[in-house]
């Protein structure tokens, strides 16, 4: 309960600091949102990203999760270096994914798990770690970059994926050499700076998405978690 007192002080603060909340009242619903409907209290007492019916989710920001839902995965390839709930969540989706895992006892919790996943590789260096994605199949609509090792998994995903095909980074305020070598590479980075699953700061998640995109016809339109439906009139 520590944790998430800190985090609503955080988000208190700033509110305030930008006039959303004009009196020190409690966040009442902005706090719901957070904490129940995306489920964050629940994740951060037991560190694993889960939806509030618990469902797997990608340990990425809310934004990026929220974006990411919208997506129509079914068929998609995807290859992921560093496995988890996201595998889980993505396969669920209909994409058939292969990852990559350097721990062998997490690698052994999402094996356990793994009926849904086209493959679950193990590897322990950084040579065989990188280059796993050359042991599946010729290429991928999506690489999603979150495990270790990230700019020696950055150059071979870049040699696996599939024309307009799109990069996931996580942590990219962090690992903001392997971005700017992506973006290098002429890649697009859209960011979604935001809390997220079991943590008490706020992060990045990024897309990196080329100019020329095939993901354009596969996106809903929005529906943040928390927003007010409406409906259009003659004064729209």
């Amino acid at each position: 309960m520590g944790n998430m007192r800190e985090i609503k002080t955080k988000i208190k603060n700033f509110m305030r600091k930008y006039g959303i909340l004009s009196t020190p009242d409690p966040l009442g619903e902005v706090y719901s949102i957070l904490a129940k409907r995306h489920n964050l209290t629940h994740t951060v007492q037991t560190m694993i990203p889960t939806a509030p019916d618990g469902s797997p989710v990608p340990w990425y920001t809310f934004p990026a999760i929220e974006y990411f839902q919208a997506l129509d995965a079914k068929g998609l390839d995807i290859f992921e270096y560093g496995c988890g709930n996201s595998s889980l969540f993505w396969a669920q989706k209909g994409a058939n994914v292969w990852c990559v895992e350097h721990d062998p006892e997490w690698h052994k919790t999402i094996y356990s798990k793994s009926s849904d996943l086209r493959g679950l590789l193990l590897k322990e260096n950084k040579t065989d770690y990188a280059n796993a994605i050359h042991e599946t199949i010729e290429s991928f609509d999506i690489i999603i970059i979150d495990g270790i090792w990230r700019n020696e998994c950055a150059a071979e995903a870049l040699t696996r994926l599939k024309p307009g095909g799109l990069i996931i980074l996580d942590n990219s305020d962090w690992y903001t050499d392997v971005a700017e070598t992506l973006r290098s590479k002429g890649f697009f980075q859209v960011d979604f700076n935001g809390f997220g699953p079991c943590n008490r700061y706020c992060w990045t998640t990024s897309m990196m998405l080329p100019l020329q995109s095939s993901f354009m016809n596969r996106w809903a339109q929005p529906a943040p978690i928390g927003g007010i439906c409406t409906t259009k009139t003659d004064k729209w």
